[in-house]
């Protein structure tokens, strides 16, 4: 899919955040622990849901996914592993999440390839792999693939090797089915895992030091579903709070859950943006000045992502347009994790943007620069795909987007509710 953006514009109005992705993805990997029906609510409508649920009909799930009212019930009381599509299972990074609720309920787990993702760069797998081992799970790594048996496995401690939502998440899945007490040292403490222990703790777990570094997992409790409703996507409530920024406009969001935004909105501030909370709602006001580096800077900033609760790395790319739109300054972006992060900034020097290459890891954007609209050629990343509408709207004339497809891993509805507030975007197939 491609997109037509227009420059030039002023962004206003009220939205509503969708679920959170990342939450939808565990959650969803979750329901696996369950043989009775489980029910969540606010799922987001977007294609990595989409492509998991898919999976688990293959396996035998019944679904009934009521759209219109962002509520989703799995039944997966006659899931079957032997009906794994185990060539599906490469096809997207959030399959992997499936490793830990597979070996806690079927023992095992067979994929023929490993899963596949964005082109952020390598995200190497053998941290899940590692914590498996620690459970005395054993991993088996073919060709291309891995099996793994869970039969021997018990409770135990875990010392991760990277604090990884991801990891946590499955390591945490497969330790509430182990008897007696496993702690996980080094766990990642992100929105979505405290969500993923929310629910879990609602069904009955016993689950202490949620959104900490230290996790301690009484296992092998009985677990009786309960109807969950996912946290707000902060990475979308980012990303409407950057395009309101960008075009000077004012916007309101709602259920935005302001509590779990101060490290993004901390970052708004070191360019002189501020984002007031009203109750479970944020606003920017109109007119906002972007400067580097706050009020009364010298205009020089380093902005660097870093694990919770610092500014999460898949929010890095929408400072890069804003850093853009400011009248003078220096910004220096590192992106410590993926290696591939940031070569798609490249695309923004064909609008006019002054933007280098320091290293794999790290980018100078200059600020100053009249931006003009052009044909950009979309990564998939989310939100780098993000970054160029941006880019977009504060450039003069129009822009097209090409392969603009990762946008709906993560954003329901995104030309629709960037309608709603005034932009001017079009898809196109």
């Amino acid at each position: 899919m491609n997109i037509k953006v227009k420059g030039n514009q002023v962004l206003s109005g009220e939205i509503v955040p969708s679920g959170s992705k990342n939450s939808a993805v565990s959650l969803i990997c979750s329901s696996i622990l369950f043989d009775r029906p489980v029910v969540f609510d606010n799922v987001p409508d977007i294609t990595d849901v989409v492509r998991l649920i898919e999976i688990l009909k293959g396996m035998g799930s019944r679904v009934d996914w009521q759209k219109d009212k962002n509520v989703l019930i799995i039944d997966n009381g006659k899931l079957d592993f032997d009906r794994v599509g185990k060539k599906e299972l490469g096809n997207m990074r959030g399959t992997s999440l499936l490793w830990g609720p597979m070996l806690a309920r079927f023992k095992r787990v067979d994929f023929e390839e490993l899963p596949g993702g964005c082109t952020l760069g390598v995200r190497p797998v053998s941290p899940h792999y590692n914590a498996f081992r620690d459970f005395g799970v054993v991993v088996e790594e073919t060709s291309r693939g891995v099996k793994m048996n869970a039969l021997s496995a018990s409770s135990s401690d875990v010392l991760l090797s990277e604090m990884s939502p991801t990891v946590t998440e499955n390591v945490l899945m497969l330790a509430t089915s182990l008897k007696g007490k496993s702690r996980i040292v080094g766990a990642a403490s992100e929105p979505q895992v405290q969500d993923l222990c929310n629910f879990l703790v609602a069904c009955g777990a016993k689950i202490s030091g949620i959104g900490s570094s230290i996790l301690e997992i009484e296992g092998g409790i009985s677990l009786k579903p309960k109807r969950h409703k996912l946290y707000s996507d902060h990475y979308e409530i980012a990303t409407f709070l950057a395009l309101a920024a960008i075009s000077g406009g004012e916007i309101k969001i709602k259920n935005a859950m302001p509590q779990i935004l101060r490290p993004i909105l901390s970052t708004f501030s070191k360019f002189g943006i501020e984002v007031v909370s009203d109750g479970e709602n944020v606003m920017i006001e109109k007119g906002q000045k972007i400067n580097i580096g706050g009020n009364g800077s010298r205009g020089t900033l380093f902005i660097k992502a870093q694990p919770w609760p610092a500014l999460p790395v898949d929010t890095l790319p929408l400072f890069i347009p804003i850093a853009l739109a400011a009248d003078r300054g220096q910004v220096l972006f590192h992106n410590w994790m993926y290696e591939s992060g940031l070569f798609w900034t490249s695309e923004l020097t064909k609008l006019g943007a002054n933007v280098i290459m320091a290293d794999p890891h790290r980018v100078i954007v200059s600020a100053g620069n009249k931006l003009f609209g052009a044909i950009l050629e979309a990564p998939y990343i989310i939100r780098a795909v993000v970054a160029m509408v941006m880019a977009a709207m504060i450039a003069e004339g129009e822009s097209l987007i090409l392969n603009a497809d990762a946008l709906y891993r993560g954003h329901p509805r995104f030309a629709e509710n960037l309608r709603k507030l005034g932009a001017k975007i079009t898809e196109a197939v």
